[in-house]
């Protein structure tokens, strides 16, 4: 893309002309005909706004279609983005750590940020996958396919997070992800409380002074070894799934939320947050022992199953800052994000609660 070609600001900004001056290379100069532009995943996601092209060309050839990522219009959304600094580290993924994964990502045609608040993403369309449906929930296969799928991830980098290469990735903690995170569930959680009042038991709701009190060892728990790449944000939503070799091949997008730390944190908000309370209850154990045999066959040692769920329980507790930031502190802008965000706070009160995590504070 030419330097001086300005980041769009909405669907009015991406025109034939701005396609062409992203997918033309020197070798390879196309001329775009036609767009048809379309919003799509409205309701999926909080922090952008996503659109569809399908692109004709007049001359060379170029992908049928693309998928182009925004920042979100929401002034509150948007100001809790930037102070994660979501957008730049999404970024920063797909041009510095997408390659070094056989976790399958979309392709990206460009990844581009200007400032903490203006970024945008022209990447490979995945509409020909099925995308996963945080409301419905995850099937049992489905969330096999989803362990392999982390194993892949959290193996490739599994403890060479720290050799200076990754430094462009926070850690969990200290970091401006933990700080917002404590920052985020101190401000938020009486209006969760009262938000969720009928979802949640009352030792979660009366439990803010005792978590805010533990939280910090909590954090600096999930930060400990062994570190990996956390995809930060890994629920049904994020994921698309298709039949593959007899099996189901998983790809994951939205990476505006990755850090380096214990890499079960994606597991236990996936399985937390992604699964029905009743799958979650009867396949929990086998689902982490898939995981941890999936990273022993990737190479990974000294690190069993016991360990490894004593962990997924310990990041149930650190993720409840998330549930209280999603579910009290964004605007959901219509009725299938309200519903996403329902189903993850029951499901995760229910996690919190089964495993008895406020005792581990």
């Amino acid at each position: 893309m030419n330097a001086a070609t300005e980041l769009p600001r909405n669907g009015n900004d991406l025109t034939v002309s701005w396609f062409e001056s992203v997918l033309s290379t020197t070798a390879s100069p196309l001329r775009v005909a036609s767009v048809q532009l379309a919003p799509i995943g409205e309701g999926a996601g909080m922090m952008s706004n996503l659109f569809r092209a399908v692109l004709t060309y007049a001359k060379g050839n170029g992908p049928a279609s693309v998928v182009v990522k925004l920042p979100t219009h929401n002034e509150q959304n948007r100001e809790v983005a930037r102070a994660f600094d979501n957008y730049r580290r999404e970024v920063e993924f797909y041009r510095r750590a997408a390659h070094a994964t056989p976790m399958r990502t979309a392709e990206v045609y460009l990844a581009r940020a200007d400032s903490p608040t203006d970024f945008v993403l022209v990447l490979e369309d995945l509409s020909a996958w099925e995308q996963g449906d945080q409301v419905a929930g995850c099937s049992l296969p489905r969330a096999e396919a989803v362990m392999d799928a982390l194993a892949d991830l959290h193996a490739a980098f599994w403890e060479q997070v720290d050799g200076g290469e990754m430094d462009w990735l926070p850690h969990s903690h200290p970091s401006v992800m933990s700080d917002g995170l404590a920052a985020g569930t101190e401000a938020n959680y009486e209006q969760f409380a009262r938000f969720f009042a009928d979802d949640i038991a009352p030792e979660l709701r009366q439990a803010k002074a005792r978590y805010m009190a533990g939280l910090p060892a909590v954090q600096a728990w999930i930060n400990a070894s062994p570190r990996t790449v956390i995809h930060g944000d890994f629920r049904m939503d994020n994921l698309f799934f298709r039949p593959h070799a007899g099996g189901i091949e998983v790809a994951c997008c939205d990476w505006q939320a990755p850090v380096r730390g214990k890499g079960v944190q994606d597991i236990a908000y996936f399985l937390s947050g992604s699964v029905e309370t009743a799958m979650r209850r009867a396949h929990e154990k086998a689902l982490i022992a898939r995981w941890v045999n999936a990273l022993r066959a990737r190479g990974v040692r000294d690190y069993g199953e016991d360990q490894a769920f004593e962990d997924y329980r310990r990041a149930i507790l650190m993720l409840w800052t998330y549930t209280v930031i999603i579910g009290g502190g964004l605007a959901a802008q219509n009725a299938r994000a309200e519903n996403w965000v329902t189903a993850m706070v029951r499901r995760s009160a229910a996690a919190m609660m089964d495993h008895d995590c406020l005792s581990m504070l």
